[in-house]
């Protein structure tokens, strides 16, 4: 928890890219709807009462990963269990 008056963040709710330039994320509540709660990784349904960090709660996870050259878009994301987003890494399939 943070002190009082800030906001607890999760931290892959902004990206840092090597210019220090901070790119908002594509509104995460929306791509997981848009997947109807579904882990785009394992196809499995994720809880959406889990919340940062379950195992199992929602991330939003990038197809073609930001470091193989992939676009932080809504295009390019989707949803996943935490721990499966993990499990990816930087890799383009699991």
């Amino acid at each position: 928890m943070g002190r009082a008056g800030e906001i607890d963040r999760n931290p892959q709710a902004e990206i840092v890219d090597e210019g220090h330039e901070v790119h908002s994320a594509p509104p995460a509540p929306e791509v997981f709807e848009r997947d109807g709660w579904v882990c785009g990784i394992c196809g499995q349904l994720i809880d959406p009462v889990l919340k940062w960090p379950e195992p199992r709660s929602a991330s939003l996870d990038h197809v073609l990963p930001l470091a193989a050259g992939g676009e932080h878009t809504r295009a390019n994301t989707q949803a996943a269990h935490l721990i499966c987003n993990i499990r990816k890494g930087a890799r383009t399939s699991y």
